[in-house]
């Protein structure tokens, strides 16, 4: 069995007063949002009245719900009837409201709120589902449901809390329990009590399997059974070893089998949708471990530097602005294998930027933070920018250059006048650099402000925080409806009310109506140098001490 290393963690604080670690995702935020009103970058107060109307609303209406139906009121589960909503949101409040630092003049209702959700929590059956078949996918529950639980048991030590995380992580543990000690896709409980119904299924997308191991490990710190931990690194050698012999070296192809163990064979690559956490919990996990595990620190530097030259490209603009966008990668399956780059960048794609900038402090590679971390942001606050609503489309094409340097990416409007016309996708009202808005939703998705909130904490550039107050706004502006918040239909038009979609997904409360929060919180609010956030944005606490790490009683 694979152990936790046992030595005293090492110190990895960033070089700069501004933290540093990581923006991966909160599940699970337990109380209630203060109402404060920001009306500009200079009140140091963070954006939080979008939070607690939403929440409010959502709390009022769909208590125990996945989704809201913004526009009804109507609501809907998709995610086994276990009050993802509820889950998801919660540590979002104890970020902003910690039962510990609830002020004097509203301390009822904010405890009253967090030990409401601890109560709803405790009485959950995690072996019942909304069908009654007990079938879950490890994926969805592991980053959402035991993240949430964990999170919100490191912010507030509730014994039942841990409880309830250990009692859904044997369920999941269960789903390792193959032949080869790999983990299925989705596991009925039911049949798993019983031995039965365990097949490994013969392709899934690479970030299914390849994140488990946050929660996992923070799983085997906090109760020190290192059977959680042993699960997700077993999954995490296979990675390991071959990671270097796939089409692009140093990736994974976008689906693998865990089946047949084989995580090379494949011709599609990139890091964003269906490989996207993967890749993120590397540099994660060396943060999680104290920098005990070194392998992370190799698989890391392998996929961070791969990914550079194989996927990432610097858009031709009428501004000429030095930005880079994320496209993906198809390699030709043939004695050539030529590698293609397809420059359709997309809004999960995002987080990248932030994982570089966290990755150069972790690894003293300065020149990440400034030529990746800080450009793949910006890429992003472009498209938000670029957009008449302030929103980023879902997906998108741009025309790459032919290189980074300024002399070969200058604006040519023949240029782009004929790629464009190339694209059946292209509308005349497209800002100029656009060749298609292909999704032209803005799905209330966080990784966009994940990475700026990062950007922001290391680097402590004005630029980003500036950038987070635009994005507020407008999205505060275009989302909202008498309900709740509503995924916009089309961010290329502004044409106010804007055509919305009837529902909310829980992570907008999760993730980024958090992110949006601690982009304008003192650097100790979540510090970078203590938590490590999951892909949900739930926060992990950082072990101080080797193997079992306890927070204090609130």
């Amino acid at each position: 069995m694979a152990r936790f290393p046992s030595a005293i963690p090492r110190q990895l604080r960033p070089s700069r007063r501004r933290h540093v670690f990581l923006a991966l995702a909160l599940l699970f935020t337990l109380a209630y949002f203060l109402h404060f009103s920001s009306s500009s970058l200079d009140d140091t107060s963070p954006p939080t009245h979008g939070s607690e109307f939403a929440w409010l609303q959502h709390h009022m209406n769909a208590p125990l719900k996945t989704q809201t139906q913004t526009q009804t009121k109507l609501t809907s589960n998709t995610s086994f009837d276990w009050s993802t909503s509820l889950y998801h949101p919660s540590n979002t409040v104890s970020v902003q409201n910690p039962p510990q630092l609830a002020k004097p003049a509203k301390p009822v209702a904010k405890k009253s709120k967090f030990d409401e959700a601890v109560a709803a929590v405790a009485d959950i059956d995690f072996g019942v589902t909304k069908d009654g078949s007990g079938r879950v996918n490890i994926f969805e529950t592991n980053i959402r449901y035991l993240g949430g639980l964990l999170a919100a048991y490191d912010l507030s030590g509730r014994e039942v809390l841990l409880t309830k995380a250990r009692e859904l992580g044997d369920l999941l543990y269960a789903g390792f329990n193959t032949a080869e000690r790999m983990p299925v896709d989705f596991i009925d409980f039911e049949r798993a009590k019983m031995g039965e119904g365990l097949i490994v299924e013969g392709s899934v997308v690479s970030a299914s399997p390849g994140t488990l191991t946050l929660e996992m490990t923070r799983l085997s710190q906090v109760t020190g059974d290192m059977k959680y931990y042993d699960a997700a690194a077993r999954v995490m050698d296979v990675f390991e070893q071959g990671q270097n012999f796939t089409r692009v070296p140093g990736l994974w192809p976008i689906y693998v089998s865990m089946a047949r163990k084989d995580v090379t064979n494949g011709n599609q690559f990139g890091v964003a949708g269906c490989a996207d956490s993967l890749y993120e919990y590397l540099p994660k996990m060396y943060a999680l471990t104290g920098g005990l595990e070194p392998r992370y620190e190799s698989m890391s530097r392998a996929f961070l530097e791969a990914a550079d030259k194989a996927l990432f490209f610097r858009p031709m603009l009428p501004g000429n602005e030095d930005v880079l966008m994320i496209g993906t990668a198809d390699v030709t399956v043939d004695e050539k294998e030529d590698m293609v780059l397809i420059p359709e960048s997309e809004h999960l794609g995002c987080f990248v930027g932030g994982i570089y900038g966290l990755s150069g402090k972790l690894f003293r590679r300065p020149e990440w933070v400034e030529s990746q971390g800080v450009k793949i942001t910006n890429g992003c606050v472009y498209a938000y920018r670029a957009m008449p609503t302030g929103m980023m489309p879902e997906r998108y094409n741009m025309v790459p250059c032919q290189s980074r340097d300024d002399k070969s990416c200058k604006w040519n409007e023949e240029l782009w006048e004929r790629e464009k016309r190339k694209r059946p996708e292209w509308k005349e009202h497209l800002p100029k650099g656009f060749t298609t808005a292909k999704d032209p939703r803005y799905i209330l998705r966080p990784e966009a402000i994940e990475s700026v909130f990062v950007m922001w904490r290391i680097t402590g550039k004005q630029e980003f925080q500036e950038a987070a107050w635009d994005m507020f706004e407008a999205v505060s502006i275009g989302t909202e409806t008498d309900f709740a918040n509503a995924a916009v239909l089309d961010v290329t038009k502004a044409e106010y009310p804007l055509p919305k979609e009837d529902y909310m997904e829980s992570f907008w409360l999760a993730e980024t109506l958090k992110y949006f929060y601690l982009a304008f919180s003192p650097p100790d609010v979540i510090s970078l140098d203590d938590f490590v956030l999951n892909t949900e944005a739930h926060p992990f606490r950082r072990p101080k001490k080797p193997r079992v790490d306890r927070p204090l009683k609130v």
